[in-house]
């Protein structure tokens, strides 16, 4: 796997090289060298509830700009899929297209969907947490930048942050008139258009709106006639944003996020037909072998709230309050004919949550100290009704002949003699937080000695009812203390080296596919960790480094039923669940104009065996998901000296990861690593009056490359997913 990085690194600078050497005669060097400094940018985060430069902040962080983003052509959380950032894995969750999957570090749950369990990376959008993974593949309005904050964040990002937190900030109005249209059009008929108004500031009120369309025709073609595509998808999103400077001390911002995404299923293939009815599919199949229907897309639908109000006390005391309300309602019928089950599974679903939160923050600073605490409270009311159909009789033992469609669908199950039932779940979750966090500078060192200290007290509570057959209940109280301690010294001006140890908890919850329906406790994340922050050779590199270790206690398993996957139970685990691992930022502007990035992440899982409750308590080995020991990228960018028209920019890019596992526990089934790359050609300050234009060709996975992103074992064989094929367009962004 090594290897694979590197070789991908040096085809990638090749590539860049070959692109500069041949456009170098045709610029002016001297010029070039003075109107371009070779530096790297310093970049400001808000991972500790203020604004603060990432190389003095002691945590282990990866930050995308809104120009890095557009670059690389995410829009959406699920584009930072495919290891752009090596500690972060998001991928598609297999029933419902819209819900991602998120593990940072290797710390992720396996399905995301379950209203009564919570994930371990929390998602914040605008300081906002969001409960649940349903519709987290929406379109980002005008993101200024993706901060991935990697390791437990027990603290200040305290509700179920295990495995770490995502921070997505959005730009805010600017005050001035402005317009900004984006214009995307790529293979398999992909259309995208963003627009982004801002209006002139009236009596201290500015206001920006935004609205997103994007679609995609499906890579995989069903070969029933009139039914939709794999992996098709259309969006559209808007969104108004509301700052008002009440006076010198007061302002309020407001937001309000309103949108659909309608997404086709993604395409399990049969990898291993293990009772040889079937037989094996090609790789990456490009159409259904069988004809799939109905093949309905899932719709998800979410509307968003977020009041956030500002008051500078003094010079060195500001208080906030944060007040959020969102609702997401999604419907699913995916079609998994072919793959799971003989006669063909339809799992219908109907979601809906709602959810609020409220916050209280107060930041201050005294002589040597700099300081935030805040109080918490969070509630939510989700429902899940669930019905299995069957839908293709691919054996004849229903309709007597075989590959009949079912129309249209029943819920009679031939294998098992009876109506698969109904499902309904019904949950509500509220959790209650106290958090503060300090930081004093002694006055020994020459004031480069910075010691933090943090806590958070938080109190869950869940309940939930399941009618399936019978109804059953579940009620469970659990809370949770998270220290943090931090020692930070910086040997001079750009050089610093760190040591913290913090935990973080998830709270215990119930696997709505449990037969006891009893519910698990909470999980606990310990983390040491020691960190380099440095610049370098006069602000021409930046390298960052972490290493760490993870122990987490009472960590939640689930187990499936070697004769039945479908029933899985989840346990705590009696023994330590250990990730050890380091992670290297590394960023060189070695010339006016070029720009080269490395990230590397390397995780070292250990799991002891584990006794499975559904197997008669017996030991088994035991992987984690979303945990490939190796894990990285290279980019390059290349601006080329200003030309009479406007400014060429040159990217490229590779990520790669190593084999990893999707599903855990005693299902086991390796992924292959893969390397994909990446290039974007942008002539960008192309100015038409007092306007500007901007033009960029682009290609993801340039080579093509067949990768499984998701795999699953069952009885009857092993699916598989792959990853999306070669994609090309152009973009066209136009602005005043």
């Amino acid at each position: 796997m090594t290897e694979t990085i590197i070789t991908g690194a040096l085809f990638s600078l090749a590539s860049l090289g070959t692109i500069v050497l041949l456009a170098a005669p045709a610029v002016n060097s001297a010029i070039a060298a003075e109107d371009r400094l070779a530096k790297v940018e310093e970049i400001t985060v808000t991972s500790e509830r203020r604004e603060k430069s990432l190389q003095e902040t002691p945590v282990s962080i990866s930050v995308l700009n809104a120009e890095q983003l557009e670059t690389r052509g995410i829009t959406s959380l699920n584009g930072l899929e495919n290891s752009v950032i090596p500690s972060l894995s998001i991928l598609p969750f297999g029933t419902t297209p819209s819900t991602l999957i998120i593990a940072i570090r290797g710390n992720g749950p396996i399905d995301p969907s379950q209203v009564t369990r919570d994930g371990s990376v929390a998602i914040y959008q605008d300081g906002f947490y969001l409960g649940r993974s349903q519709g987290l593949s929406l379109e980002l309005a005008d993101p200024e930048r993706i901060e991935v904050l990697r390791g437990p964040q027990g603290t200040l990002y305290g509700r179920n942050a295990t495995g770490g937190a995502i921070n997505v900030v959005s730009q805010k109005p600017t005050g001035e008139l402005g317009l900004r249209q984006v214009l995307t059009y790529g293979n398999f008929d992909a259309l995208r258009t963003a627009t982004t108004l801002n209006l002139p500031e009236f009596a201290g009120i500015s206001l920006k709106f935004d609205y997103i369309h994007s679609e995609r025709d499906g890579w995989v073609d069903n070969t029933a006639p009139d039914e939709a595509d794999f992996f098709a998808f259309n969006k559209d999103g808007g969104r108004v944003s509301l700052n008002w400077q009440a006076s010198e001390d007061i302002a309020l911002d407001y937001f309000f996020e309103t949108g659909e995404v309608e997404a086709s299923q993604i395409y399990w293939q049969v990898a291993v037909d293990r009772i040889g009815v079937i037989g094996n599919e090609p790789r990456r199949a490009r159409e259904s072998r069988f004809p799939i229907t109905p093949l309905d897309p899932s719709v998800t639908d979410y509307d968003m709230h977020g009041l956030t109000l500002s008051w500078t006390a003094s010079d060195n005391l500001t208080v906030r309050s944060l007040t959020s309300y969102r609702e997401t309602v999604e419907s699913t019928r995916n079609n998994f004919a072919g793959a799971l089950g003989f006669n063909g599974v339809i799992v219908s679903e109907e979601y809906d949550q709602e959810q609020f939160s409220q916050e209280f923050q107060v930041l201050g600073t005294y002589d040597r100290l700099e300081w935030v605490a805040g109080l918490y409270y969070f509630e939510e009311d989700a429902g899940q009704d669930t019905q299995n159909l069957f839908t293709l009789d691919l054996l004849g033992l229903l309709t007597g002949t075989p590959l009949t469609p079912i129309v249209p669908p029943t819920t009679f199950d031939v294998f098992s003699g009876a109506d698969a039932p109904l499902r309904q779940i019904e949950s509500r979750a509220e959790s209650r937080a106290v958090y503060g966090q300090a930081t004093w500078t002694p006055p020994i060192l020459n004031d480069r000695l910075q010691l933090t200290v943090g806590f958070r007290y938080t109190d869950d509570s869940r309940d939930a009812t399941r009618l399936e057959t019978i109804e059953q209940s579940f009620e469970l109280d659990t809370d949770s203390f998270d220290p943090l301690v931090t020692v930070n010294y910086f040997w001079n001006d750009t050089i610093s080296t760190y040591a913290k140890f913090s935990t973080a908890y998830r709270a215990g919850g119930l696997n709505v596919r449990s037969a006891s329906f009893s519910g698990f406790g909470n999980e606990i994340s310990e983390t040491i960790e020691v960190g380099l922050k440095s610049m370098f050779w006069d602000q021409k590199a930046l390298l960052n480094i972490a290493v760490f270790t993870t122990d987490i206690e009472d960590a939640q398993i689930d187990f499936a039923n070697p004769d039945n996957p479908v029933a899985i139970e989840t346990i705590n685990a009696e023994r330590t669940v250990e990730i050890d691992g380091a992670e290297i930022d590394l960023t060189l502007a070695p010339v006016p104009g070029l720009v080269i990035g490395l990230n590397y992440t390397y995780l070292d899982a250990t799991v002891p065996p584990l006794a499975n409750p559904l197997a008669g308590g017996n030991p088994e080995n035991f992987n984690l998901a979303q945990t490939p020991e190796h894990a990285g990228s290279v980019t390059a960018d290349y601006t080329f000296p200003p030309l009479p028209f406007g400014t060429l920019i040159a990217h490229v890019d590779m990520t790669a990861t190593d084999e990893y596992h999707f599903v855990p526990g005693n299902m086991t089934q390796d992924l292959d690593s893969y390397a994909l790359f990446n290039a974007r050609l942008t002539l960008t300050d192309i100015n038409i009056g007092n306007s500007s234009l901007v033009a960029a060709l682009w290609a993801r996975n340039i080579f093509d490359t067949e990768y499984v992103q998701a795999g699953a074992p069952t009885a009857a064989g092993d699916l598989e997913v792959y990853g999306t094929p070669r994609t090309y367009g152009f973009d066209l962004t136009y602005q005043f």
